[in-house]
This record gives structure tokens, C-alpha cells and sequence, in this order.
């Protein structure tokens, strides 16, 4: 994106100089002091912004946004846009574009529907994270890699706007429970501490969970932890009974049986289809 003294606040920038960049993708870092600006300018490339610190609001055609650290917003061309960071704090804020000619069609279709925000997941942290290992030079694989890296990170974006659409259907006491099974479902006290997060009694998140997912919260939580566990046979070499044991069963005899009832086999005659792509 190219600046004028008169849409480019350049003396309240605080460059980190951190710029990798080929002529597809360019990730970037930038902090601004209080009161740093951009804008108005037109976008011209398919661009993520991604807030660490402090505070910026952006208007965006007639629309506008504050934002929050901790997200990403998404900026397709053709639209005017005006950055305004804060007056009190430093703002810190990372980010990638693609240019419109590297941008696949299909990409560029779903973009168009996306949400302007949402959080990020850890996957696009690494994701982001990953592009500033590299150094300049940038040689032909590197570049290949970044190229790679950007496409990757809008993708990812997609992933977390469809993830955060299926949970905005649901109760917040069932998402939260939901969030915390995925997170601890090897814990033996899983159940009790997911109930605890829900911030509803247990009754009531039985209920909450019949009414929107047709199972109780016992059932899910077992469900995920047998999926986990036939994930877990084809990935590592881990023994049944210390899968187990690490997806939360007190016994393998258990663990077998609800693979069985998944999966239509035992564990081993899972892990021997995953391993050698015969069928069982």
C-alpha cells in the first residue's frame, strides 16, 4: 500500500522493522505512539490486521469498528478505509495481505462473506508467528513459503469464522462446557470442572445439552475421548492402555468397547487399518 504525507502518519510510527515480503504476501509489524493514524486510503489487496495492544478504530467505507487485542480483521479492495490508534497508549499491531492477482477465485468468493472480525485461534498465531522466523534474503523456497504461509493464514481465517458461527448457535453455558471438554478431555475431574465453567447446575446443563446437541454432557465428553483416543492409534505408537489411560478411561476394556461401538472394530484392528490402509 503506498502513503501520502497527507493519509500516512509517519512521525508517530514507531517502526519495528519487520517486513517480510515477495511480491505476493507481505507480512508486517508496526507500532504507533498516541495518536498515530492511517488514512483515508483505498485498499487494493485482501489484507489481515491483527490487534496485540493498545486500541485503534477503523472506519471502513460509511462503517465503523472498534477493534480488540487479541483479533483479527479482514480488508478487501476497494474500500476506503481510515485507522485511528490511541490517544493515550502505544498500539501495536501485526499483519498480512495478499495481492488480488495471487488470491485464488474461491478465496476470494468466501472473503467476501466473511465476518470484518473475530479472535484468533492458536493455529493462526503459529501461522502468523511463523513468517517471522524468516530473514531477508528472501530465496525462491522461502518465498514459496511465505507465499504458503499468507494463503494458509486467510484459510485459517475462514476455519475460525465457520468455528465461531456453529458456537454462536449455541447456548453459552454449552459452549463453554464444550470448550473446556476439548481442552481437558484426558482429565479425570473433566466432567465436574466443565460443569463448574458452564456457570449452570448440572441439571441445567444436561438439559441445555439435550435441547441443542441431542446427548447429555457425560455422553459427549466420552464420545470426544474415544474419537481422541482412534485419532491417537493411528498417530503414535502409544500402547491401547496408555491411551486410554490419556484420553481419560480408567481401563482399556472400557476405551475397546466404546472404539468398537465408533468405529465397528477393536483399537487394534483400527490401528492396523491406519497404518497399513488395509481394511478390516
Amino acid at each position: 500500500m503506498l502513503f501520502d504525507q497527507s493519509t500516512y502518519d509517519g512521525v508517530n510510527i514507531l517502526w519495528d522493522n519487520r517486513r517480510i515480503r515477495t511480491p505476493n504476501v507481505t507480512f508486517g509489524e508496526v507500532r504507533y505512539k498516541p495518536g498515530g493514524f492511517v488514512g483515508p486510503r483505498i485498499q487494493r489487496n485482501y489484507q489481515l490486521v491483527i490487534l496485540h495492544s493498545g486500541s485503534c478504530q477503523v472506519t471502513v467505507d460509511e462503517s465503523q469498528h472498534n477493534l480488540t487485542p487479541g483479533w483479527v480483521s479482514l480488508y478487501t479492495p476497494k474500500h476506503r478505509e481510515y485507522f485511528l490508534f490511541s490517544m493515550d497508549a502505544e498500539t501495536h499491531h501485526t499483519w498480512c495481505h495478499l495481492n488480488p492477482n495471487f488470491t485464488p477465485p474461491g478465496l476470494k468468493r468466501q472473503l467476501v462473506k466473511a465476518p470484518f472480525s473475530i479472535p484468533c485461534s492458536d493455529a493462526f498465531k503459529h501461522l502468523h508467528a511463523a513468517a517471522f522466523k524468516l530473514r531477508p534474503p528472501i530465496k525462491q523456497n522461502a518465498g514459496n513459503l511465505i507465499d504458503q504461509l499468507g494463503l494458509s493464514l486467510f484459510f485459517e481465517y475462514l476455519i475460525m469464522a465457520q468455528e465461531q458461527s456453529s458456537h454462536s448457535r449455541h447456548d453459552a453455558a454449552v459452549n463453554n462446557a464444550i470448550r473446556h471438554m476439548e481442552e481437558h478431555f484426558g482429565d479425570k475431574d473433566c466432567l465436574q470442572s466443565a460443569q463448574k465453567i458452564s456457570g449452570v447446575s448440572q441439571n441445567a446443563l444436561i438439559y441445555k445439552f439435550n435441547e441443542e446437541l441431542n446427548t447429555t454432557p457425560a455422553r459427549y465428553l466420552w464420545k470426544l475421548r474415544t474419537e481422541q483416543g482412534v485419532a491417537m492409534l493411528g498417530e503414535t505408537g502409544l500402547s491401547i492402555a496408555e491411551i486410554a489411560y490419556r484420553c481419560g478411561f480408567k481401563n482399556p476394556y472400557h476405551f475397546s468397547r466404546l472404539v468398537k461401538t465408533l468405529q465397528g472394530s477393536s483399537p487394534r484392528k483400527v490401528r492396523r487399518h491406519a497404518w497399513s490402509g488395509k481394511r478390516s
